[in-house]
């Protein structure tokens, strides 16, 4: 779904827009929000964040978009270009931008989410550091918080299982025996999943594991992308993987599945899975799972587990923020409609993205979250009883 409003829905929001922001621009520089996107999905969170960090550094706000949501730009109190930025907030992931300014990455889905650099604290790009900045952060506050955070942990994985749904190893092994009959592939190799691969990235480490699968005899390599659609339920397809090469980042060792992790993730330092960089790192953690599996072991191991619960309760509750002014995703076609008439009502300085938005500012913190690390014993962390 990329277009979910139409014109009508753009005028009320402009309305509302205009209304719910008055005057409140800034003049102690620039901050400027791109968002070149279809989805007013997109656009609003963008220009929504970009305007708390206005409200934090005194700045006007300068928008990039398209054509189309000039005029919300506008309502939102978007000035013309003035001169160099002070920050940038940005839909794109675009990993190679150089954070010689604070950079904000406002992530899809959910309530709200976002990821952060700031200058003087690496020396690459957003997409080199990132990751282990996010690592820093998870092992700061999330693993040694642990026990703490596993009952809300363990309840995030299993809303978070979707179409995943075997409840017992002897389930498992049963659909595993089904799903290799039914591609007529033996049973008895260890059967290793590839999926996630986008065309031109990771080139190298995907051609290299087309390699290693053409010339290994010992597994069972499924390629997920030449499948025939809905050839397999995720019940199946799951049951029968013993290890996933994926291209991005995965919940499934979470689930029991251990993961090779080819390509990028905000996570992937986190330690829930097996990184891999080069071809030649490939090629061995493929050989140490073929090899392993084999003899009926697994790579996964149990600490390994436990950060992956622990990434995706970070990634889907602790760094997802509530708030009244922005609807949930999911909404869709009603998301326009509904975010109008939160402008209409909601304060546009008491909600709690802005006390989020700040903390992630003043503690130059590399993810936005809904609550406080550092005073843990004040927060409810299940995510039915968090506020909405």
């Amino acid at each position: 779904m990329r277009r979910v409003v139409d014109d009508e829905h753009v005028d009320q929001l402009v309305s509302a827009a205009r209304d719910h922001w008055g005057d409140s621009a800034g003049d102690a520089g620039c901050v400027v929000a791109e968002a070149f996107d279809e989805d007013v999905r997109v656009v609003v969170r963008t220009v929504m964040v970009a305007k708390a960090v206005c409200g934090l550094l005194s700045a006007r706000l300068v928008v990039l978009t398209d054509p189309r949501w000039r005029p919300l730009a506008e309502a939102f109190g978007a000035a013309a270009d003035l001169g160099p930025p002070d920050a940038l907030v940005t839909s794109r992931m675009d990993r190679c931008v150089r954070t010689d300014i604070p950079v904000v990455h406002v992530h899809g889905t959910g309530a709200l989410r976002a990821y952060a650099l700031f200058p003087g604290q690496s020396p690459g790009s957003f997409g080199e550091d990132l990751p282990g900045r996010v690592a820093e952060f998870f092992d700061q506050w999330v693993w040694p918080n642990r026990e703490t955070i596993a009952p809300s942990a363990e309840r995030t994985a299993w809303r978070a299982k979707e179409g995943y749904q075997v409840r017992t190893d002897t389930e498992r092994r049963q659909l595993r025996l089904y799903g290799c009959s039914r591609l007529r592939l033996d049973a008895d190799r260890p059967t290793i999943t590839v999926f996630g691969h986008m065309p031109g990235r990771d080139t190298e480490l995907f051609e290299e594991t087309e390699r290693y699968a053409a010339a290994d005899e010992s597994a069972n390599w499924l390629f997920l992308d030449r499948l025939r659609s809905g050839a397999l339920s995720a019940n199946i397809l799951w049951s029968m993987t013993d290890v996933a090469v994926t291209f991005g980042g995965s919940d499934l060792p979470a689930f029991g599945v251990p993961v090779v992790q080819a390509g990028w993730s905000e996570g992937a330092a986190c330690g829930a899975t097996h990184v891999v960089r080069t071809p030649e790192e490939l090629r061995y953690r493929l050989g140490e799972a073929v090899a392993t599996h084999g003899k009926g072991e697994t790579i996964l191991g149990p600490e390994q587990r436990e950060r992956a619960r622990l990434w995706l309760w970070l990634r889907r509750c602790a760094a997802d923020v509530p708030t009244q002014i922005l609807p949930r995703w999911e909404l869709g076609p009603d998301y326009p409609r509904a975010l109008t008439v939160a402008l209409r009502h909601a304060e546009r300085d008491g909600d709690p993205l802005f006390d989020a938005v700040r903390r992630m500012w003043e503690r130059r913190e590399p993810v936005l979250t809904r609550f406080d690390f550092q005073d843990l014993t004040r927060t409810t962390l299940t995510p039915a009883r968090s506020a909405r």
